[in-house]
């Protein structure tokens, strides 16, 4: 039961954090929008690494945590609905195609939230629907809006194939560099934040450096999954 009462008030946490970021993309500050999307991002983290997936046929208090609506809305808000209007605020998404393409970037991530498994998971089938990275990546490479719709093109259709990513804190494949690797990336991130966008040459490396990592576990993955269900 307590297990359960702090999932409640940590996922409330972050969706405060997510509220904050929608106030400050009105406001224009990116750097702020992003530190408070970090903040709902590592709040899922502990959430992930205090109350790990479990089984859908279990239903004492202790799972309750983990199917806490709580969670589903924060992860809506956090990695796909803020980091949407941000993007239409940041020009990235612009005119009426933008809105056409932040619709369809929606309608996907809602077909990936309705048809995902409960079930313990140590990959994600298909790359999972975070916005807010894709978004901070955006800036951090002050990328020009046909850039931008590209990647964002791209984001919507690796949603929806059915490969494997690597979960960063749960990977069954070199789970130790994986985790440092994700550590890496997160410090670089604080930093970009602190200096401000765009990112610096360093930092930009290390971003570069992670997708290709995620990109190379994928294909191992892929090549070989194991018998973990997937999302």
């Amino acid at each position: 039961m307590r297990r359960a009462l702090f999932a409640h008030l940590l996922m409330s946490v972050g969706v405060l954090s997510a509220l904050f970021a929608l106030l400050a993309v009105f406001d224009q500050s990116w750097e702020q929008v992003y530190g408070w999307l970090g903040i709902s991002l590592i709040v899922q983290g502990i959430q992930s690494i205090w109350l790990p997936p479990v089984q859908s046929d279990e239903t004492d208090s202790e799972s309750l945590g983990q199917h806490d609506p709580i969670a589903t809305v924060l992860a809506f808000c956090s990695t796909v609905l803020v980091p949407i209007v941000a993007m239409l605020h940041a020009g990235f998404l612009d005119g009426l195609a933008g809105v056409i393409v932040a619709a369809l970037v929606i309608l996907a991530a809602l077909y990936r939230m309705a048809f995902q498994s409960s079930a313990a998971v140590s990959h994600f089938h298909g790359l999972p629907a975070s916005w807010s990275v894709i978004g901070f990546y955006l800036h951090a490479f002050d990328a020009t809006p046909p850039v931008a719709g590209v990647i964002i093109g791209l984001g919507i259709v690796l949603g929806l194939i059915p490969r494997n990513w690597p979960h960063p804190l749960h990977s069954e494949w070199w789970p130790t560099l994986t985790r440092a690797v994700a550590a890496l990336w997160l410090a670089a991130a604080a930093i970009t934040l602190v200096h401000g966008f765009p990112a610096t040459p360093a930092a930009k490396t290390i971003f570069l450096a992670a997708i290709a990592y995620g990109l190379i576990v994928s294909t191992r993955i892929s090549a070989a999954p194991p018998a973990t269900p997937v999302v």
